[in-house]
């Protein structure tokens, strides 16, 4: 796994990473990494015309 500095959402540099550095969770907005790939939530935004 490459060096992890930062959260890519809130760009924390309070990362918990696993002992088998497959998972990493941002402390403080819980972005998770797995298996190389962000899992980051987003809102969605739906505008209904009419």
């Amino acid at each position: 796994m490459n060096e992890l500095t930062e959260c890519p959402q809130c760009l924390s540099n309070e990362l918990l990473i696993s002992d088998n550095e497959n998972t990493v969770i941002c402390s403080d907005c819980g972005v998770i990494k797995k298996d190389g790939i962000w899992l980051i939530a987003q809102e969605l935004k739906i505008e209904i015309t009419a």
